[in-house]
């Protein structure tokens, strides 16, 4: 889940300027210092070489030419953001670049910009132990910098592109489309598992994120331009309609047809060459459900008390709930429960049901960007499937924990609290005190809290 960037300074960047020098990347602990970012808002898609066109590669003063693509999220777009990166090359300088806004399409979720690097940059001439460093940032509105460590993990891990390739490969599963209530991502990984994020369901779109190295037996370049493609077949059931989209460098996002009930998926990579090879699951193809939302949706309630007896109960969600001191202290239950009825589905013992049924509650506090959570199958109750949101998760007041959200005081002045919107989805369905609105809730805690 990408985290929203509040106040961060809006900037726009009409032109690259010219590569200045600037401070090796650092890792801070606030918005005026360097932080690194693991939360998809700045990610570097790929930077290689760029082709000559006749098996080599393109040069620009006895140095080669690097072009990319870095993406930032929608959210730090809307800000008016645009991304930079520093890079080393050919001496001890860190420099900074500008980036362009790409003509490309962009991964869903992200808007993205293209990067080029020629200068202090290594080349034909340069020894094989050269190598280029570079780390995208966002600069953040207090002076420090945000910094791409989606890809590298370590917080002082840069990209390090070096002999042979001298490249940042296109990775897909890294920082993958954004799911939401209508789109989901089909993940084939590089340990040859597969999994779905979000909500596939008819009439919705998903995308294909695919690790390129479970077909590596094709790969092949000449001059910076691949020789090979690798596609993806999605077979759309019962309707049988059949969609082939390239998953090499990006992961499509594609259209499902208004009456799909399922998804089949394989894929086929072929070379120049004539290397030919699938991945198909040994030929019985990936299978995807699709996930109805369920014919009804309610029974919300919120229960914060001491009694373990049990989970769910207490108040219905229409009145709201008050998570103040008393409850952070003492309380064992802090859930907010919902039930489901889904005919054939909800109405007898199924193992699997957590499968079935994609449960999320869309939270926002104070008032910052809505971000999804899963809500556990707790039991059944009747015919219905109840679900549980344990509300400690999310608790902005909640033990070591530095909350950055504005808060009010209470009307006997003795305590501060904020306030919380929410809404429930399941398989895509909305459950809400009436169409747009939100339930709510109020947290409230000491004023000096340490």
């Amino acid at each position: 889940m990408r985290l929203a960037l509040f106040a961060l300074l809006a900037g726009c960047v009409a032109s690259p300027a010219p590569d200045s020098t600037s401070e090796a990347p650092l890792v801070g602990v606030n918005g005026s210092s360097d932080q690194a970012d693991h939360s998809c808002n700045v990610v570097l898609r790929g930077l290689e070489r760029e082709g000559n066109g006749t098996g080599g590669y393109a040069t620009s003063g006895g140095t080669w030419i690097w072009t990319g693509s870095i993406e930032i999220s929608n959210e730090a777009a809307t800000e008016g953001l645009a991304p930079s990166a520093l890079y080393q090359g050919t001496d001890a300088t860190w420099r900074e670049a500008a980036t362009l806004p790409s003509s490309q399409p962009a991964t869903p979720g992200y808007t993205r910009f293209d990067i080029k690097l020629d200068q202090h940059v290594p080349g034909p001439a340069s020894s094989s132990s050269a190598k280029l460093q570079v780390v995208p940032f966002i600069h953040l509105a207090q002076g420090g910098r945000l910094f791409d460590h989606n890809r590298n993990t370590a917080d002082t891990a840069n990209y390090v592109m070096a002999s042979p390739d001298f490249a940042i490969w296109q990775d897909p599963t890294v920082c993958a489309p954004a799911v939401g209530p209508t789109h989901a991502n089909f993940v084939f990984a590089a340990d040859f598992t597969q999994h779905r994020d979000g909500v596939f369901e008819p009439g919705g779109t998903v995308s294909i994120v695919y690790a390129t190295s479970r077909l590596a037996q094709c790969e092949s370049t000449q001059g910076g331009i691949p020789q090979y493609d690798i596609t993806a077949w999605v077979k759309f059931l019962p309707g049988n309609q059949l969609t082939a989209v390239s998953v090499r460098d990006s992961a499509p996002t594609i259209a499902v047809p208004g009456d799909a009930r399922q998804a089949q998926v394989w894929f086929e990579t072929t070379s120049v060459h004539g290397c030919h090879a699938f991945d198909s699951n040994y030929g019985n193809n990936y299978v995807f459900d699709a996930m109805l939302a369920p014919q009804w949706i309610g029974n919300g309630t919120t229960l914060l008390t001491r009694d373990s007896s049990a989970k769910c109960g207490g108040g219905s969600v229409m009145s709201g709930f008050t998570y103040d001191t008393w409850v952070r202290q003492r309380a064992t239950i802090t859930n907010t429960c919902v039930e489901v009825y889904q005919p054939g589905m909800t109405d007898h013992d199924d193992p699997d049901l957590w499968k079935k049924l994609d449960a999320e509650i869309h939270v926002q506090v104070a008032p910052q960007q809505f971000q999804a959570f899963p809500i556990a199958f707790e039991s059944r109750v009747g015919n219905n499937a109840r679900f549980a949101f344990d509300w400690r998760n999310v608790d902005p007041f909640r033990p070591f924990n530095c909350p950055a959200l504005a808060v009010s005081p209470t009307a006997d002045g003795m305590y501060v609290q904020t306030q919380v919107e929410y809404y429930i989805t399941v398989n895509g369905g909305e459950y809400r005190p009436e169409p747009g609105a939100y339930f709510g809730g109020n947290f409230v805690d000491y004023p000096n809290d340490p």
